[in-house]
C-alpha cells in the first residue's frame, strides 16, 4: 500500500473516488473513525478492485442529411465500435433544455418528424450498449435547421394518351427537387393508387385499359421517398379508344420458332428427345400455318435415328409435308462446301447454308425470289457458328415483295456476351441493308437470347430498334408494361414468357403485364393485326400435352405496305 491516497466519509456505508486511471487494478482497505476523527478500528484487509476500460468517444460526424424537410430532421453519424444503439437528443435551445429524444435500435442514421419549418434545432448523440445503458457520453451539439415551409406542389400536370394502354404525364419543375412521385388511380378519390417515382418532370403509366378514365396527381419527394410537398390537384386523363381500323386484307402470316436442337440435353424438367416431341412441333406449326417461318436450332448434324444421313431441319420439312403442309426450305444446303451435304473434307463455297437457322415458306402462298446468309461474329473459333439467313419472297395473294430474315444470337449473361450480341445484331442489320437493295418491307425474327431484364442492357434489342425496326409488343427495358410504341393490334398470351424451360407451369407475369421475351418478331413500319405467343394451356396456368420445345413459337399476321 505504498503511495496511498485517501477518502474520508462523514456518514453512510458507500463512497467512491474519481480521477483514476481506466482499466487499472487498485487495492482498497477501510477503517472506522469516531466523531473527532480518531481511529475506532484498525484498517481492514485490502480488497482488489479494477476500473473499467476508458469510455469510447461519442459518435462523430453528426450532420443533417438530404432527407431533411420542412418538418423532418434526418441525421447521420459515424458508427461507434460496440454500440448496439444510439440516442439522439433534440432541442430548440442551445443549452439543450426541454429536449426530446429519438432512440435508434441500429444503423447510423435516423430522423424526427413533426417539427416546425425554418427552425433552428440543436442535436447531440450518444451510443448505447445492449441494455440501453450509456456506452458513451453525449457528443457536442450541432446546429441544424429545418427547411422553409414546404414549397407548393408541382403545377401544370397534364396528360397525353399515348395509346389504348398508356398515358403520358408531364408537369412544371419545382426548383431543387430531388425527385417526384406520380400517383394514379381509376377512382377520383385516389384510393388504390399506383405510383411512379422519377427524377424528371414526365412519366408514363402503362398496362391500362382502353377508353378508360384515370385520375392523377404529383408531388415532390426527398431522395429517400419522404414527401416534401403535398400532392397537386387531381387531373383526369383518358386512354385512347381501340381504333376502328379496317381489317387487314390478305394478311401475311409469319412466325419464329426455336425448336430445340435434337442433340440438346439440358436436363430441363420435361425435356424430351426430338423423336418424342417432333410431332408436337409439327402440330404447333400446322395449327397456325404461317406463310413464312424462321426456325432456330434445327441442327444440320445428322440424326441418329434416320438412315441415309438426315438433318433435323430436313426431318422437320418432311414431317410437315407428311402432315399435308407445302413447306419448302428457302435454302436446303447443309454446309458451305462445294459438296454441301457432307461437312468432311470441305472445300469452302458459299451456298447460303446457315447451320440450324433456317427459313421455311409455304409454297402455296409464297414464292421465293432469292436467298442467302451471313455468318455472325463469334468470341472464339470453337464457338457454335451462328448466322442470319435471309430471303426475298412474293406474297402470291397480293404480289407484294417482303425481305424476311431469321437469326439466333449468342448465349451468355455477362457484359462480354451482351457486347457480342450487339455486334451480331449489327451484322444482322448490315446484312439486311446490303441485300435489301429495293428497300422492301422487312420482317426479322429470331432468338436474340436477351430480354428486358438482361444486365447490363437488352443490347441487341437496342441495336435493332435504333436502326428502324419495330417491336410490335413494345417491350420496355426493366418494365413489366409495354410502351405506347407497341403496334400489335391484338395480342394473345402477352403476359407469358417466350422461353418456357420445358416446365409444366406457365412462366408469366401478372394480368395486364408483358412477359419476358427472348424470341421476337421485328418489322419495318407496317400494320401488325395479330400477335400470338403460341402455347396450349389450361385454366390453371399449366401447359397441356407434350411441350414441343423450350421456346414458344411467336406468330403474327401483318399487312405489307
Amino acid at each position: 500500500m505504498s503511495s496511498p491516497f485517501y477518502r474520508n466519509i462523514a456518514s453512510g456505508t458507500t463512497a467512491g473516488y474519481g480521477g483514476l486511471t481506466p482499466a487499472t487494478t487498485y487495492y482498497v482497505k477501510i477503517k472506522a473513525l469516531d466523531s473527532t476523527g480518531a481511529d475506532v478500528t484498525t484498517y481492514s484487509a485490502a480488497v482488489i478492485a479494477k476500473t473499467l476500460p476508458a469510455q469510447p468517444a461519442p459518435p462523430s460526424g453528426l450532420t443533417a442529411t438530404s432527407q431533411t424537410t420542412s418538418t423532418y430532421l434526418h441525421m447521420s453519424w459515424t458508427a461507434v465500435t460496440g454500440a448496439l444503439g444510439y440516442r439522439l437528443m433534440y432541442s430548440t435551445k442551445s443549452d439543450m433544455t426541454a429536449p426530446f429524444y429519438r432512440n435508434v435500435a441500429s444503423g447510423t442514421s435516423a430522423g424526427y418528424g413533426g417539427l416546425s419549418p425554418a427552425t433552428t434545432y440543436y442535436v447531440k448523440i450518444k451510443a448505447l450498449d445492449s441494455n440501453g445503458a450509456d456506452l458513451t457520453s453525449y457528443s457536442a451539439p450541432v446546429t441544424v435547421k429545418t427547411l422553409g415551409a414546404a414549397p407548393t406542389p408541382p403545377a401544370g400536370l397534364k396528360s397525353t394518351a399515348q395509346s389504348t394502354t398508356t398515358l403520358a404525364f408531364s408537369w412544371t419543375p419545382v426548383t431543387n427537387s430531388p425527385q417526384y412521385r406520380l400517383a394514379m388511380s381509376s377512382k377520383s378519390d385516389m384510393s388504390s393508387a399506383t405510383y411512379l417515382t422519377t427524377s424528371t418532370t414526365s412519366g408514363e403509366m402503362r398496362g391500362l385499359s382502353p377508353a378508360t378514365a384515370y385520375y392523377a396527381q404529383v408531388r415532390v419527394i426527398s431522395a429517400t421517398g419522404e414527401g416534401i410537398t403535398s400532392y397537386s390537384p387531381v387531373v383526369k386523363a383518358t386512354t385512347a379508344a381501340v381504333p376502328l381500323l379496317p381489317a387487314v386484307s390478305n394478311p401475311l402470316s409469319v412466325a419464329s420458332y426455336n425448336v430445340h436442337c435434337f442433340f440438346c440435353n439440358d436436363g430441363l424438367p420435361e425435356e424430351k428427345a426430338w423423336a418424342d416431341r417432333r410431332g408436337a412441333v409439327i402440330q404447333t406449326i400446322i395449327a397456325k400455318m404461317p406463310d413464312i417461318l424462321g426456325i432456330q436450332e434445327a441442327s444440320q448434324t445428322w440424326l441418329d435415328n434416320r438412315s441415309g444421313g438426315y438433318t433435323q431441319f430436313e426431318d422437320l420439312r418432311d414431317g410437315l409435308g407428311a402432315a399435308g403442309a407445302a413447306y419448302k426450305l428457302a435454302d436446303p444446303d447443309r454446309n458451305n462446301c462445294v459438296t454441301s451435304t457432307l461437312p468432311s473434307n470441305c472445300v469452302y463455297a458459299d451456298q447460303g447454308a446457315s447451320a440450324g437457322t433456317k427459313i421455311f415458306y409455304n409454297a402455296k402462298t409464297v414464292q421465293l425470289v432469292r436467298t442467302g446468309s451471313s455468318a455472325l461474329p463469334s468470341a472464339a473459333e470453337t464457338d457454335i457458328p451462328r448466322f442470319v439467313a435471309w430471303a426475298e419472297a412474293i406474297q402470291l395473294s397480293t404480289g407484294k415483295h417482303v425481305f424476311f430474315a431469321d437469326t439466333q444470337l449468342a448465349t451468355g449473361k455477362d457484359t462480354a456476351a451482351n457486347d457480342l450480341r450487339k455486334r451480331q445484331a449489327q451484322t444482322v442489320m448490315d446484312t439486311i441493308k446490303k441485300f435489301n437493295t429495293a428497300s422492301l418491307p422487312v420482317i426479322l425474327v429470331g432468338d436474340m437470347n436477351s430480354n428486358k431484364w438482361t444486365a447490363p442492357a437488352n443490347g441487341p434489342y437496342d441495336v435493332l430498334t435504333s436502326q428502324g425496326l419495330i417491336d410490335p409488343l413494345g417491350n420496355t427495358y426493366a418494365s413489366w408494361y409495354p410502351s405506347g410504341a407497341a403496334t400489335a393490334e391484338k395480342v394473345v398470351n402477352r403476359r407469358v414468357n417466350s422461353w418456357n424451360g420445358f416446365e409444366r407451369v406457365v412462366r408469366q407475369g401478372a394480368a395486364g403485364t408483358s412477359g419476358s421475351y427472348i424470341d421476337y418478331i421485328f418489322t419495318s413500319r407496317m400494320r401488325v393485326a395479330y400477335y400470338e405467343n403460341v402455347g396450349t394451356m389450361d385454366a390453371l396456368g399449366n401447359y397441356i400435352g407434350t411441350i414441343p420445345s423450350d421456346h414458344n413459337m411467336q406468330y403474327a399476321t401483318v399487312g405489307l405496305p
